[in-house]
């Protein structure tokens, strides 16, 4: 018998420990995408009979301003010219320019 008066008070305590402690919150946006990777388009220009990957023509310009500059990209903008078969690109207000 005194097994179930023991249970009584015990029941009676369980209610008030969830509500003392308070409930976290998932971020909606970081917590759900963690396991994926972000989009990555590719993107390619064709002119005549030539096709040219814009995605590897970033790539390019980037490895070719971190060959001279110690600097992170921080900015980048790349021009395409399939009628002069080149790319020019600013990255961190310095220019230059690519074969395509």
């Amino acid at each position: 018998m005194s097994e179930k008066k023991s249970a009584v008070p015990a029941a009676a305590v369980a209610p008030e420990t969830p509500a003392a402690e308070p409930k976290k919150r998932r971020s909606s946006g970081a917590a759900q995408r963690r396991g994926r990777p972000p989009l990555s388009p590719e993107v390619y220009v064709e002119f005549g009979t030539n096709q040219y990957n814009i995605t590897d023509v970033i790539e390019r310009a980037k490895a070719d301003y971190r060959t001279t500059h110690k600097v992170g990209v921080q900015s980048c903008k790349v021009y395409v010219k399939p009628e002069e078969g080149m790319a020019y690109y600013v990255i961190n207000k310095v220019s230059g320019k690519l074969e395509l």
